[in-house]
């Protein structure tokens, strides 16, 4: 199984909020946060270099409205699923590595990612 395509899903209780206590994060200066998070080998912070490679993939959401197109005409117009677009503005899945490399595409022109999925 791929691990990229995993996406794991729950809901909060609002009458059962977790107890933790950030009272020792809340007095922490950013200084010593960033110390904290340099200390866990498992999840270091991304560095300057690795922010500069990093691309936005735009919200589904974000670039519909942008395109002025219902859920059902953005899903049609580039022949994506109803129901993947669904998810991905509610949250229930994200979108793949291709779905992503897409909705960049789409972002910057999407006149040609429509000409190039006409039928020959």
């Amino acid at each position: 199984m791929n691990e990229e395509n995993i996406t794991i899903h729950f809901d909060l209780d609002p009458k059962n909020l977790s107890t933790s206590d950030w009272s020792h994060f809340d007095a922490m200066t950013e200084e010593e946060r960033h110390l904290a998070a340099l200390s866990d080998p498992d999840s270091l912070p991304a560095s300057e270099e690795q922010l500069m490679r990093a691309r936005r993939v735009p919200t589904v959401y974000n670039l519909r409205r942008k395109l002025n197109l219902t859920q059902a005409q953005f899903a049609h117009r580039f022949q994506l699923s109803l129901g993947a677009v669904r998810d991905w503005e509610q949250g229930r899945t994200q979108p793949d590595h291709a779905a992503r490399t897409l909705l960049r595409v789409i972002e910057f022109n999407p006149d040609a990612v429509e000409k190039a999925l006409q039928p020959v």
